[in-house]
């Protein structure tokens, strides 16, 4: 069902959310004008994270490429479990562009996302 988080005063829409699991679409989340706050907001509130439709990104695309970065740094930095769908693997999201360098980061995350040692610290996290 949907859900309304606070954030800095004003209300931030979850479209989908259940036991603990918040599910977005990619636009939702990086082609509306929201930022860390509204990041932390969600990985304060939820144990997992659901992103559907995560499309190969162009360089014009600089403004959705740093949202997406700064939504994984903070999924990241609070061990929420993240179960995504996206085009291709991290590394054709942005491969190139102004923020490619700094985007090898984001995709460093995501593939250790999915590795089981950050699973079983999320679990822990969680539990």
């Amino acid at each position: 069902e949907p859900a309304t988080l606070t954030v800095k005063g004003r209300a931030l829409e979850v479209p989908r959310a259940a036991r603990g699991v918040a599910r977005f679409g990619f636009d939702e989340l990086c082609r509306r004008p929201l930022g860390a706050a509204d990041y932390i907001a969600i990985a304060t509130a939820y144990k997992a994270v659901i992103i559907d439709g995560i499309p190969r990104l162009k360089p014009e695309q600089r403004d959705v490429v740093k949202r997406f970065a700064t939504l994984i740094d903070s999924l990241y930095e609070r061990k929420i479990k993240l179960v995504c769908s996206a085009e291709g693997g991290p590394q054709d999201i942005y491969p190139k562009g102004d923020h490619a360098f700094e985007f090898e980061r984001t995709v460093s995350r995501l593939m250790e996302m999915q590795s089981k040692a950050y699973i079983d610290g999320a679990l822990a996290v969680a539990a």
